[in-house]
Formats: C-alpha cells, structure tokens, sequence
C-alpha cells in the first residue's frame, strides 16, 4: 500500500477537500476578520446558550486542546467569555458576548453566500449528499490505533 496516491487515502481526500472548501468560506468571511473554525464555534455557541467547553469540543468533533487556541483569539477580541460554571465551578463554559453576537449577524450573509456558490458550482444535491455522507462519518464508530 506504499505506493498508493494520497488522495486515494480517504483521510487524505477528505482533508483535501476540506482544506479547498476553506479557502472558499475563509475568502468569504475575510471582511468580518474571521476564519471558517471561528465563526463555526460562534455559530454552535449561539444555537447551545452556553456550552461547556467539553461539549463545544464535542459538538465541532474536536479536542478540547485545539478547541482551547481557538477560543483564545476570540476571547481577546472579546467575541466571547470563557469561565468557570455557575453550576460548577469546575467546568468553564463558552458564551457570545454581545459584540459577538453582532459580528455573527454581519457574517451569517457572507456565510450563506458562500453556501450558496458552492452549491451552486457542486450542485445541491450533491452539497445535501455530502453533508449527510459526511455526518455519517463523524457518527462513525472507527477502530483505535493498532497496537
């Protein structure tokens, strides 16, 4: 299997297409300062309230140590609050602050926009078979690291 084309892995072909699709949202988004990542984890915290951590982590299929350099920036630009639970002070949650909230208004356009003209150039069809062919594969069980 060593002399198989990347693109053949389909780890590979998944991340390619992934990396093409951002550049489109990215380009879109560049107004609002905003990458894809960021104002996907504005988007789950808007629709949650106010996720913890742990379970924005889980909603964006993502470790919590990535989830965390991306919350960073966001906090900084005071787009949102991380802190501790008033329930329990043990977990932090995620909350839009209000300037958050208004740039997430300015980019919902700039996002459907780009929605639009991928499925316009892709077809929408195709764009509503992938999305449920790729939510298949993030609710896949797969096999742990060989030992």
């Amino acid at each position: 299997m060593d002399d198989v084309p990347p693109e053949a892995c389909s780890c590979s072909a998944v991340r390619q297409a992934a990396r093409h699709l951002t550049r489109l949202y990215d380009g879109v988004l560049a107004p609002t300062g905003l990458g894809l990542n960021q104002y996907s984890i504005l988007t789950k915290v808007d629709r949650h309230g106010e996720p913890s951590v742990q379970q924005l982590a889980a909603l964006l299929v993502m470790d919590r140590s990535t989830l965390g350099h991306l919350l960073r920036p966001l906090d900084r630009r005071g787009l949102l609050t991380v802190r501790p639970s008033t329930r329990d002070g043990r977990r932090r949650v995620v909350a839009l602050t209000p300037e958050g909230s208004a740039l997430l208004a300015l980019a919902k356009p700039l996002w459907k926009s780009a929605e639009e003209g991928f499925q316009a150039s892709f077809g929408q069809d195709e764009a509503a078979g992938l999305k449920n062919l790729m939510r298949q594969v993030t609710t896949t069980d797969l096999p742990g690291p060989a030992r």
